[in-house]
């Protein structure tokens, strides 16, 4: 339904300003939220990946008794040192901001259960929703971007 009262001018007006907030505050905000929850994923997959290492570890018995020689990832994966570990039966966990915290493989064990309940059930379920609700966001203002356009051609012809 065309309005001839609307000028074309004014609808273009809009149709650019919604073009703005859609590329300038919409697209930006989905990426954040993505990138959020992907930290998230991320660290759980950490904490995961250390359980498993912590029970392979706690099932050689036999290793738990002399040092330990193993790699150590220095960052993302990309470079690695040797690393001695003198006393195999503890060993020190991320626990949040910035801490590390001295464990016993079983209080480590028990605490990473815990912390990949909190982040899944709290943390990861919050991030979901913020990207959910920016996504229905930008489908929204997508569809009016489309409405308005299609006034504007049709003003036009």
């Amino acid at each position: 339904m065309v309005d001839n009262n609307v000028d074309p001018d004014e609808l273009r007006n809009k149709l650019e300003e919604y073009s703005t907030f859609i590329d300038k505050t919409l697209h930006p905000e989905l990426q954040k939220a993505v990138a959020s929850r992907e930290e998230v994923e991320a660290e759980i997959a950490e904490y995961q990946e250390l359980r498993d290492k912590i029970i392979l570890l706690q099932g050689r018995k036999e290793s738990l008794q002399k040092p330990l020689e193993s790699l150590v990832d220095l960052g993302h994966k990309t470079a690695y040192c040797r690393a001695v570990v003198d006393d195999p039966q503890t060993i020190f966990v991320h626990v949040g901001m910035g801490f590390h915290t001295e464990f016993t493989l079983k209080e480590a064990t028990f605490f990473i259960e815990k912390r990949i309940q909190y982040l899944e059930k709290d943390v990861l379920v919050e991030r979901l929703k913020k990207a959910k609700t920016v996504a229905a966001h930008l489908e929204s203002s997508l569809l009016i971007l489309e409405t308005l356009a299609k006034e504007v051609h049709a003003l036009e012809s």
